[in-house]
């Protein structure tokens, strides 16, 4: 994920929007995500699963906010199970001292569900609501996409043992369609699931701040629409 790419995107999208006379956005999905066996960088220096699993997400989330702030619009994430066993390395979060692909993605997936409690925290009162989706073990080929040696070893066997993509689509279809009747933030097979005790205020406002740092950007306080 380069910056570059993500401004892009938030430039088509507003001009699809304009050229259909349109200017809410009623849902948006970040839902673009990578597995990388070796420790890779974006053009801008920044660990590639973090950048691609997370920045990229918060970056368009802020390029498309006036547009979501029109419609009450909802942002959904898609998070993971292994965010529950991971701690932000705030020292080093790009891991620069000792690789893991493991680590790396689940610290990604730590972030997604702390930005959508900073986005509720923010913008709830906009009338913007954010999740997360856990779509479980999914047989897709996101582990050998770019990876190689033992990552896609394991992950061509264990993805046997997953759920065709059809069946996590119903929850992102529920979190479209239909008013939760809970505040709940983490959701899985359209029901609302535990998570992480990390997903706190104090390193929801920390990520933000990070995040707005790496990206150049500041989210504002309020949304001119």
């Amino acid at each position: 994920m380069q910056q570059r790419e993500v401004e892009r995107v938030a430039s088509e999208i507003s001009q699809l929007l304009a050229e259909r006379n349109e200017s809410r956005l009623e849902v948006l999905i970040n839902n673009a995500g990578c597995v990388r066996s070796w420790y890779t960088t974006t053009e801008e220096g920044y660990e590639q699963q973090f950048a691609l699993n997370h920045l990229a997400s918060f970056l368009l989330t802020y390029r498309l906010l006036p547009h979501l702030k029109r419609a009450q619009g909802r942002v959904i994430l898609t998070g993971s199970e292994s965010h529950k066993h991971m701690r932000m390395r705030w020292n080093d979060v790009m891991l620069t001292r000792g690789y893991n692909p493991l680590t790396a993605y689940k610290q990604s997936k730590l972030a997604n569900i702390l930005f959508a409690k900073g986005l509720n925290e923010r913008y709830l009162g906009d009338g913007i609501t954010s999740y997360v989706v856990d779509p479980g073990l999914v047989c897709t080929d996101i582990g050998c996409k770019n990876t190689g040696g033992l990552v896609d070893w394991i992950w061509s066997r264990r993805k046997k043992h997953g759920v065709q993509p059809e069946v996590p689509a119903k929850t992102y279809a529920y979190l479209c369609e239909t008013n939760p009747a809970s505040r709940e933030l983490y959701y899985h097979l359209c029901k609302p699931n535990s998570y992480s005790c990390q997903v706190t205020h104090e390193n929801a406002d920390k990520l933000f701040a990070l995040s707005e740092k790496l990206c150049g950007i500041q989210y504002p306080s309020w949304i001119q629409s």
